[in-house]
């Protein structure tokens, strides 16, 4: 705004003062931007055709109130361009973006990769050629569903473990198609069959989602020598409502239980027997037994002395009896409050 007057020479007012308006005409001297980047995307593989998927806003620092600010909004370039090369669409005037692919296209597990990227353009004077222009990238992700149940790598697995040992005995494998290192990929391993007692785990290794079957209580290779387990595996995540586990989602595994030699036990032990001293050298002092827990390898026992510290018994070999060498003595400095104590062995033929 101005005021304008005329004067003479002197520099008297001959007219006014009269204000003069000046209007400034935009000039359209602004392109587009994008300011709210970085703008990322996500839209879950399966979506029905149209599911918006993010919103692009560009800004004009032109005059808003003329189409040197009015914009409009096109996508110029998608990456990658397969299962097709338009695969979305941007709404001119919103800025929205929208799936335009049926939903079998959008199946991620069937992609060369689950991140697209479309570059995206503003363009004022309401899209006109003489219209300026600004670019953006918008990363849009394609995020996995559980569509796919875990499956084990074959129906039968085999183990073997010695009787008496504890500890992981065989790794089931399984492959998943969903993403990696989520609850949709993630396998939870049950044994549904053949474990009454309790003698086996099964957990899954968070880093190749193998299931690691255990002994976790040792095992009797008299008692049972071979273990038939039934494994079922799922996942974290529940599957969507039209999947299904199926029978590749069980396996068998053959356990082998291997015979160690195990040592005879005597019964009882410790034993006690009451002698008086100074009975006659040769007497029975009792008969020991000792049985062999490897039932199923029909060996022989063979007794022995191990520790006799006055040198008083003896033990025959075959039967176990116990006799006396020497002349039993309740003041010898190897009596201990009336009680001495010997020790014998019992041996296998294993």
């Amino acid at each position: 705004q101005l005021e304008v007057e005329v004067t003479d020479i002197s520099g008297k007012t001959i007219d006014g003062p009269v204000r003069l308006d000046i209007a400034v005409i935009d000039q359209n001297d602004n392109r587009p931007m994008f300011k709210e980047g970085p703008y990322v995307g996500h839209v879950m593989e399966g979506s029905p055709t149209g599911t918006t998927v993010m919103h692009m806003t560009a800004f004009d620092a032109d005059d808003s109130s003329t189409d040197n600010a009015l914009l409009r909004y096109n996508i110029l370039q998608q990456t990658p361009t397969k299962p097709s090369p338009n695969m979305f669409y941007i709404d001119p005037e919103k800025g929205d973006i929208v799936t335009v692919v049926p939903p079998v296209l959008l199946d991620r597990e069937t992609m060369e990769t689950p991140k697209y990227e479309l570059v995206i353009e503003a363009k004022d004077m309401g899209g006109l050629d003489v219209g300026l222009t600004g670019t953006a990238t918008a990363t849009i992700l394609i995020d996995d569903k559980n569509d796919h149940p875990p499956e084990f790598t074959k129906k039968e697995f085999q183990a073997t473990v010695k009787e008496g040992v504890t500890g992981v005995i065989v790794n089931l494998t399984v492959g998943d198609r969903d993403d990696p290192a989520t609850g949709a990929w993630r396998a939870v391993y049950t044994i549904i069959n053949g474990n009454p007692g309790q003698s086996f785990e099964i957990h899954t290794n968070p880093q190749t989602n193998e299931g690691m079957l255990s002994v976790v209580k040792p095992l009797d290779y008299e008692i049972s020598a071979f273990h038939t387990l039934l494994i079922k595996v799922e996942n974290e995540d529940p599957l969507i409502p039209d999947i299904a586990y199926g029978p590749s989602s069980t396996a068998t595994v053959q356990i082998t239980v291997e015979d160690v030699n195990e040592g005879p036990v005597f019964h009882p032990n410790p034993m006690t027997v009451t002698k008086q001293e100074n009975i006659p050298i040769g007497s029975v002092v009792l008969t020991v037994n000792a049985t062999d827990p490897d039932t199923l390898q029909h060996q022989t026992i063979r007794y022995s002395v191990y520790k006799d510290p006055a040198g008083w018994l003896e033990i025959n070999p075959t039967n176990g009896t116990i006799g006396t060498t020497a002349i039993l003595d309740r003041e010898s400095p190897y009596v201990q409050n009336n009680i001495y104590t010997a020790l014998f062995l019992a041996i296998d033929s294993g």
